[in-house]
C-alpha cells in the first residue's frame, strides 16, 4: 500500500491518499476538492474516511462526494459537528457536510482491496477514531508527534482522551503514526518521548 500526504487548508490539516494499484481511499479530505480530484485522476476512489467531524478535516467532502458519489464514513457521534453550518466560524473558516454519511462501526472493515481496523478514541471529540492499516496508524487529532489533540473544544473530554491514549500502549509492533496535523512519527518514538503516553 502506498501513502501520500497533502497539507491542506488554513489549519494545515493532513489529508492522506492510500492506494493499492488504482484503488484509493482518502482520509480526512480537508480542503481543495478540485486539487484532490486532479490528484485522483488515475485512481478509483473507493471511500472517504473521516477521523472525526471537526470543520478543518471535512471541507472537501461534499465536493468529492458530488464528483465520485463514493461512501463517506464517520463515527456518528460526531455527525452533529460535521453537519453544523456554523462549525469553524469562531476560527473564520466555516465548513460542514451536507452529503450522506455512513456510520462507522468499531472493528475490522473491508473496502475494495483495503482491510483495516477501526478503533474508537473519544476525547478530542466524542466520535474520534483511529484507522490501523498494515504498519500504519492514522490518528487524526487523537495523537500528534510529541503531543495530543486539544480538549477545550465542543465535544472534547480530557478524561476520555486519557483513556483512549492507553490503546497505543497495547500495540505489539512499531507502527508509523500519521496524525491529523504536523509530521508523521513512530509509535516507539511517541511511547518513549510523548509526555501524554507515559
Amino acid at each position: 500500500m502506498e501513502i501520500k500526504r497533502f497539507v491542506l487548508g488554513p489549519m494545515e490539516t493532513n489529508t492522506y491518499l492510500l492506494s493499492i494499484g488504482n484503488d484509493a481511499i482518502l482520509i480526512d479530505p480537508a480542503s481543495k476538492p478540485e486539487k484532490l480530484i486532479n490528484i485522483l485522476e488515475n485512481y478509483k476512489l473507493n471511500a472517504l474516511l473521516l477521523t472525526h467531524g471537526h470543520f478543518d478535516h471535512i471541507k472537501a467532502v461534499d465536493g468529492l462526494y458530488e464528483y465520485y458519489h463514493c461512501p463517506v464514513y464517520l463515527n456518528m457521534a460526531d455527525e452533529y459537528l460535521a453537519r453544523d453550518k456554523y462549525s469553524g466560524s469562531e476560527f473564520g473558516y466555516v465548513s460542514y457536510i451536507s452529503c450522506p454519511i455512513n456510520d462507522l462501526k468499531e472493528g475490522t472493515m473491508n473496502i475494495g482491496p483495503f482491510n483495516f481496523e477501526v478503533i474508537f478514541t473519544p476525547g478530542h471529540s466524542e466520535g474520534s477514531v483511529i484507522y490501523v492499516f498494515e504498519d500504519s496508524i492514522f490518528t487524526g487529532d487523537t495523537l500528534f508527534r510529541l503531543t495530543v489533540g486539544r480538549t477545550d473544544l465542543k465535544g472534547s473530554d480530557p478524561r476520555k482522551l486519557k483513556e483512549s491514549l492507553r490503546i497505543f500502549k497495547n500495540f505489539e509492533k512499531d507502527y508509523k503514526i500519521y496524525p491529523g496535523h504536523d509530521m508523521p512519527s513512530l509509535l516507539s518514538f511517541e511511547l518513549s518521548n510523548n509526555y501524554f503516553l507515559r
